[in-house]
């Protein structure tokens, strides 16, 4: 049998899966303020307009990142999100996979599935602290591969 594993004691990595247990539903809205920051950059592909969600890469605060949590958490009834592999942490980035899973809930104008559909796809993260808080989001998740699921788009 094999020990437990340690608890985490490095700040940014509790970050980054506080960050992560956010998109699960597992942190109060309220609470966020103790970790990301108030102006807050986030980085993403633009797929996410063809379910409906507003252009990600306009979010410049911790507002605008809670309404796109809830946009995603009403997409996606059960969501969850994994990390795999990470968080790993390099300087004031840390970086990490993720498998996303759920159950399509709705309301995507351009899906075509029937609500109550299983989705799963996979993703990377990378965070930048800035004064002991999360200021910046880069991601790249398999935006083309939820879309198809959805019936968003045809592939061959």
């Amino acid at each position: 049998m094999s020990a437990p594993a340690a608890p985490e004691t490095d700040h940014g990595k509790i970050l980054f899966e506080r960050f992560v247990d956010l998109w699960n539903g597992e942190v109060d809205f309220a609470d966020t303020p103790e970790f990301i920051a108030d102006e807050f950059t986030v980085h993403s592909a633009e797929l996410a307009r063809y379910l409906g969600f507003p252009d990600s890469n306009a979010i410049t605060t911790r507002g605008g990142l809670l309404d796109w949590v809830r946009a995603v958490r009403g997409l996606l009834h059960d969501v969850r999100f994994t990390t795999d592999p990470g968080p790993i942490r390099d300087g004031d980035h840390v970086a990490g996979g993720y498998v996303v899973t759920g159950t399509y809930a709705g309301g995507a104008p351009t899906a075509t599935v029937e609500p109550g559909t299983p989705v799963r796809y996979a993703g990377m993260s990378i965070v930048r602290l800035q004064d002991g808080k999360l200021a910046e989001y880069w991601v790249l998740s398999d935006g083309l591969g939820l879309l198809s699921q959805l019936g968003a788009v045809r592939t061959p």
